[in-house]
């Protein structure tokens, strides 16, 4: 009989708010406890960004804010909090684009998106929240904590939501991950006619957040935490076993390669 290929979606529920110093295995785990639910090999598991940021203390209030000239003019142009736009420039890199009401960035972790992933949601008034100092470090540490703690191999990814050129609306992204590849190349299989791949790479990482995130949702679900079960076998099956396991920066191109700027 053929194996069935199957994913499915595990939404951790039952966290409290997640504030600076936190411990998010012990917090995961105690989840895990209460819903009567074990960690398996070769489980993904998904983390959203924001918890991430707001255990490491990325949580800004901004009334405290010293606001720039080059942020207020920016801000008159686009319509935006003067305060948001200077904790955008401060995490930027470089301005890809500001048109309309939107700000366009590559941040310092090489991330090219909207308002460098600076947000509002999810907390409280007048603070803001920036994205992980390191969520590809931060991905591995967790990681090897739940490895150590639960006995099990598994993966962890970063996840958070970013827009995407030519298409509205956001999607779960993976900004960090061990334990997976970030990136399949499928160059030089052969499809079911025989003909050989030249092009393809598969994102595994970001389909994999993308799945988490239609469990976690975007606002009120306060489901922050996701088990993939099932990616580790569709992975293993596509993957040659010498290919080395690449992290976040495998999907990202650089300047020179990006046909969008």
């Amino acid at each position: 009989m053929a194996r069935v290929r199957r994913l499915e979606v595990i939404g951790i529920e039952g966290l409290p708010e997640i504030r600076e110093g936190d411990d998010l295995v012990t917090l995961f785990m105690d989840a895990l406890n209460d819903m009567g639910t074990e960690i398996e090999d070769g489980d993904a598991i998904v983390f959203t960004s924001k918890i991430i940021s707001k255990s490491e203390g990325r949580v800004v209030s901004l009334p405290e804010l010293q606001v720039s000239g080059e942020a207020m003019r920016i801000a008159r142009a686009t319509g935006k909090d003067p305060r948001i736009v200077q904790l955008i420039l401060d995490e930027a890199r470089e301005l890809v684009r500001v048109a309309r009401n939107m700000i366009i960035v590559e941040t310092r972790h090489g991330f090219v998106c909207a308002n460098a992933g600076v947000d509002e949601s999810n907390v409280g008034e007048d603070m803001a929240v920036l994205l992980p100092e390191d969520p590809q470090a931060s991905a591995a540490q967790l990681r090897r904590e739940i490895e150590e703690r639960s006995g099990k191999k598994v993966a962890v990814l970063v996840s958070d939501s970013f827009g995407r050129a030519f298409r509205d609306g956001v999607t779960g992204i993976c900004i960090g991950v061990s334990g997976l590849p970030a990136l399949l190349d499928r160059r030089g299989e052969l499809d079911r006619f025989g003909k050989v791949a030249r092009i393809t790479k598969e994102a595994v990482a970001d389909e994999v957040c993308a799945a988490a995130n239609l469990v976690m949702g975007e606002f009120s679900e306060g489901i922050p935490i996701v088990i993939v079960r099932g990616v580790h076998e569709l992975v293993l099956e596509r993957r040659s076993e010498s290919e080395p396991e690449s992290g976040i920066k495998e999907v990202l191109f650089s300047k020179e390669e990006d046909l969008f700027r």
